[in-house]
């Protein structure tokens, strides 16, 4: 038989100990235990903790138990329901608010670099396109992917 404990499968030693081990692999296991002193010592550890767990008694309830832990539900579902809302307010507006700043301050960024470092300087004979509505129409796009976006993650958080 492998030792259970160098093999981290103490899956049999739990059951010996607690009882519920077939007969045939229970006796494997016990004639493994007279020659194994770190799953023998296992063995009479969890036997400890299952009659410890044997003897304890419960508390008895109070009379008053469920009207407190009904009040103690409702406290909680009324914080939650609150973030709950300011969540939601949150992925439906402020994700897309916080992408269209984004891309506002990447766009000034970008024009405000100065000549110098805008890298190697263009020929004469080259014409420079504006392409500001390409720009804003690509802006727009992401504005919906987000909404999109949003739009779906309400829908996840409704069916949890």
């Amino acid at each position: 038989m492998k030792c259970p404990s160098e093999n981290k499968e103490e899956a049999d030693l739990l059951a010996l100990s607690a009882g519920k081990l077939e007969p045939a692999r229970a006796a494997a296991t016990e004639e493994h235990l007279k020659a194994c002193s770190a799953c023998s010592r296992f063995v009479e550890q969890q036997r400890a903790v299952w009659h410890a767990l044997d003897g304890w008694e419960a508390p008895a309830v109070t009379p008053d138990f469920d009207r407190r832990l009904f009040q103690r539900i409702e406290e909680n579902a009324g914080r939650r329901n609150w973030f709950g809302a300011f969540r939601t307010a949150l992925l439906r507006h402020g994700l897309p608010v916080a992408a269209a700043a984004c891309l506002i301050v990447a766009a000034g960024v970008v024009s405000q670099r100065s000549p110098d470092s805008a890298g190697p300087r263009q020929p004469q004979g080259t014409q420079v396109e504006n392409l500001q509505p390409e720009q804003v129409e690509h802006a727009v796009d992401d504005l919906q992917m987000l909404s999109d976006f949003s739009g779906a993650a309400r829908a996840d958080a409704d069916e949890l």
